[in-house]
């Protein structure tokens, strides 16, 4: 791949603690709750290939003037923190770096959940939670992932020139990194389900019956990238959509095993779905005791989440290219704002890139089990431009 490329590495530090008792009010796949701590959330942007012709610079506001090779953790934070509506924007905004990393790590929290694509932009997310009358609850919680935006733009060695023709690629490199987790024990909580089940995956029929097995935290994660058409990088977004939106997972769709780490799968059927039968073992009677209407919302919740599933991908190099330079590159006029469909430069006009990154446990994932509590998932988003066609 030709092109100067900035690496942007983003580490985010992500633990889960896990509150499940045989007397708790609700039960959601790994607990009431899910905390998230970001203690270890390091950016750093490196260039390579400094003998071509131009370079991604990056932003944490998209301002004229403040893109460079650099972003400072402390304005990552406070995105996620009045993304959250923790506090005001005024008290956040006051707070020192200290301040705010000590802020930061007792009120940044996350629920296992799921969402859906509509017209090209994350619908709501949504928990999934049975009751202690095992009673289906399918609802909105207050902080369901974790989420940021930045801002690309590009420039060259010699700066910018009223000359500069630009139009640029963009991908994901290093995609092996781009989700690491943290390996841990489970043991069933009431002995391996499957073993018995015909209808089931058969690597799931050797996971033990009474011992522990590995799984790897990443599994469960969900990272999400929502792309928006370019625009004067003098301008600001407000209320445009996204034009596109890629949801990736680490890992395999199906139960797979590599070396004596079982990965479980994704989003799959309830004869497949690990994390859903131990959650079934917990609440035994609930298709039994539960009214059809909950037991069909439980249905169809499930069903949307698995074609939604369908369409992640992988992190592998044929996912690799987030967004495709235009054979044409040109300026439209829609709902009276200019939109620019290169990320560039291109008569003069210099371009910026808004992406909105989110983070999340899939809820209705194989591997989101209890076992993962307190295990850390390592986010590293690689993005590098290019020329190439």
């Amino acid at each position: 791949m030709r092109g100067i490329s900035k690496k942007m590495f983003i580490s985010i530090l992500t633990s889960v603690i896990v509150m499940v008792t045989m007397v708790a009010t609700t039960f959601a796949w790994v607990g009431i709750f899910t905390y998230a701590n970001t203690e270890k959330f390091n950016i750093n942007l490196k260039v390579s290939e400094l003998d071509v012709n131009y370079y991604l610079t990056i932003s944490s506001s998209g301002n004229k003037g403040t893109f460079s090779d650099t972003v400072e953790l402390s304005d990552i934070e406070r995105q996620i923190l009045i993304n959250q509506n923790k506090w005001s924007i005024d008290k956040i905004n006051s707070l020192s770096d200290l301040e705010l990393d000590a802020f930061y790590s007792r009120n940044c929290y996350t629920t296992p959940s799921t969402v859906e694509i509509e017209n090209n932009n994350l619908s709501d997310f949504k928990a999934i939670e049975l009751t202690n009358v095992d009673r289906f609850r399918y609802y909105t919680p207050q902080v369901p992932y974790l989420k940021f935006d930045l801002f690309l733009s590009v420039d060259t060695k010699e700066g910018i020139q009223d000359t500069s023709i630009i139009n640029s690629n963009v991908y994901l490199t290093e995609l092996e990194q781009t989700l690491i987790g943290t390996l841990s024990s489970y043991k069933f909580y009431n002995g391996n389900q499957f073993k018995n089940l015909p209808s089931t995956n058969e690597l799931l029929k050797t996971l033990p019956d009474l011992g522990t097995f590995k799984i790897n935290s990443k599994n469960a994660a969900r990272v999400a990238l929502c792309i928006y058409n370019p625009i004067n990088i003098q301008d600001s977004y407000t209320d445009e959509k996204a034009v596109k939106t890629i949801i990736y997972y680490s890992g395999n769709q199906e139960p797979s095993l590599d070396g004596d780490v079982y990965d479980l799968g994704g989003n799959l059927p309830e004869d497949y779905n690990t994390a859903l039968k131990e959650l079934l073992v917990i609440r035994p009677n609930y298709k039994i005791n539960n009214n059809i209407s909950y037991v069909r919302a439980y249905e169809d919740a499930l069903n949307n989440a698995i074609e939604r599933g369908k369409k992640d991908l992988s992190l592998t190099e044929e996912n690799a290219k987030i967004w495709e330079k235009p054979y044409n590159p040109k300026i439209e006029v829609i709902d009276g704002k200019y939109i620019y469909n290169y990320l560039g430069v291109q008569d003069g006009i210099q371009t910026k890139q808004k992406i909105s990154v989110y983070l999340w446990f899939e809820g209705w994932d194989s591997d989101c089990l209890s076992g993962i509590e307190q295990k850390p998932v390592n986010l590293n988003l690689n993005f590098t431009a290019g020329i190439e066609d």
